[in-house]
């Protein structure tokens, strides 16, 4: 009888094992469900929170240098955008306040990690967004805008040219303005071209049909290309007016790629900024070959068309305003000009 109960207790006594064990393991299994459940969600709000953050910041920067109006703008994005607090930060990178800094932060309760003494979380994600100026960079059309219309001078002038506000040189807008001319309208041999990245028939007009290679910021001298230069001229139109229109953009005709905005402010549709049929020329002090021309500022033209006056190209545009980010452009200026608001470390 003893060998008989000793028999029996054996069995019982491993199933009692096995049930702790069972127990054991399931309040493991539970708890690592648990809190793959909790850390799923934890990531969720950490990626949607990156995305509040990102909109606010992008937001906000248009209304630089104006810090209450970026802060309300701001704290509205993250309120409409799944609620939270946002942390907002000014600086200065190039010109006062151009700079923002927004932290946006939401607290979460945790579902079963609060059963192992974990009650929640507050996640958070930052994004840093600059109102950056056009100062500057590659791909620019080899013609000089001339900041100046001396009826008196013997040296080439533009007649759209109005003044400086501000030390910036502003243009007649909503009309088409000669960026090159053509016969007769000459002082010297200058005819508006300029010498971007080397001289000669064939760089010219790759930079007319590409934009140059090299970059350029306001300040720099650049020297004069002489004679009218008809044949690379007319060459590198058609080698632009040939590029297709980039993707998302129905066409290059200005119906298509420009906005008339309030005020008579034209701007750049945004899916057509990288159009062929806009481009960014310099704004410089004079053309007078031998001397150097200065560059003052940059002007950012439709290109409405071209023609040949006595043998001669004479090329026309029409000003616009950028709205998103110049491709090759430097933004590192302050003041007025054309602005971009860039994400930034």
């Amino acid at each position: 009888m003893r060998v008989a109960r000793g028999w029996l207790r054996g069995p019982v006594a491993e199933r009692g094992s096995v049930l702790v064990m069972f127990a054991l393991g399931m309040s493991g299994f539970l708890g690592l469900l648990g809190m793959s459940v909790d850390i799923g969600r934890l990531v969720y709000q950490r990626t949607d929170l990156q995305k509040v953050a990102d909109a606010a910041a992008l937001a906000a920067a248009q209304d630089l240098p104006n810090t209450d109006a970026a802060t309300t703008t701001a704290n509205s994005y993250v309120t409409k955008n799944g609620g939270g607090t946002a942390t907002i930060v000014f600086s200065t990178t190039y010109s006062t306040n151009d700079t923002i800094t927004v932290t946006a932060s939401r607290s979460m309760s945790y579902f079963f990690l609060k059963f192992v003494g974990m009650s929640g979380a507050t996640p958070h994600a930052t994004a840093k967004t600059r109102a950056g100026v056009y100062v500057g960079g590659s791909g620019l059309v080899p013609w000089g805008l001339i900041a100046s219309n001396n009826n008196n001078s013997k040296l080439l002038q533009n007649a759209c040219y109005l003044g400086q506000v501000n030390g910036v040189p502003t243009f007649k807008q909503n009309q088409s303005c000669i960026l090159k001319y053509g016969a007769g309208t000459n002082s010297g041999g200058d005819f508006g071209a300029l010498s971007l990245g080397g001289s000669g028939g064939s760089t010219y007009r790759t930079n007319i049909g590409q934009g140059s290679s090299q970059s350029y910021k306001v300040g720099d001298q650049v020297p004069s290309e002489t004679g009218n230069m008809q044949g690379p001229s007319n060459q590198g139109i058609d080698d632009r007016f040939l590029l297709p229109p980039p993707p998302g953009c129905p066409s290059n005709a200005r119906s298509d790629v420009l906005v008339d905005g309030p005020g008579g402010v034209v701007s750049i549709n945004p899916k057509c900024a990288a159009s062929p049929r806009i481009i960014v020329i310099p704004v410089v002090d004079k053309i007078q070959n031998p001397q150097m021309s200065t560059i003052l500022g940059f002007a950012f033209m439709y290109l409405t068309g071209s023609s040949t006056n006595g043998g001669h190209s004479q090329v026309t545009g029409e000003f616009v305003k950028f709205v998103t980010a110049i491709p090759g452009g430097i933004y590192q200026g302050s003041g007025s000009g054309a602005t971009s608001i860039i994400f930034v470390n």
